[in-house]
């Protein structure tokens, strides 16, 4: 079975994100969306949420599995005898970026293969820090994150009113 991970903190999980996902199910059998928890870091959605809203999107698909670790990415792939990283790329900052993170990823596990899906130009601007800056606003988020996940966004955001 062809299996990749595609990982990230997610918060929150965008349409940039999901279109990733979408183009990894025609390559491969199973995708992994592993959320990344990074103690260095202040999440805005807690983990329990944005596994939750991840759970609503891919909810009955066979193709995807929702995991989360901490810790190096490469361990996680490690334990789980993964070898193919997924990462979505929008432009030369993220390519830089994301090609320097894959040299020292592959400096501790040599049979990790990184591959990069290019995001499509209508999505080049919508980053999870955008969005996130968009909702402590109070504007309409609706267009960055999936569908299915409105509902249970607006939910988890009335909860801290």
């Amino acid at each position: 079975m062809k299996t990749c991970v595609f990982a990230g903190t997610f918060d929150p999980f965008t349409v940039g994100h999901a279109d990733v996902v979408d183009k990894c199910k025609k390559i491969f059998d199973k995708v992994i969306i592993a959320i990344g928890v990074n103690g260095e870091k202040k999440p805005f959605f807690s983990l329990e949420e944005r596994k939750a809203v991840l759970e609503t999107i891919y909810e009955g698909d066979s193709q995807i599995e929702i995991v989360s670790f901490s810790g190096l990415l490469v361990d996680f792939m490690k334990s789980r005898s993964l070898s193919v990283y997924v990462r979505g790329v929008r432009n030369a900052d993220d390519y830089k970026y994301e090609t320097l993170t894959c040299c020292y990823n592959e400096d501790f596990y040599k049979e990790l293969i990184t591959l990069y899906i290019p995001t499509p130009k209508k999505y080049e601007h919508v980053s999870s820090t955008s969005v996130r800056e968009v909702i402590k606003m109070g504007a309409n988020f609706e267009r960055y994150i999936p569908e299915k996940a409105i509902k249970l966004t607006k939910e988890f955001l009335a909860k801290r009113k």
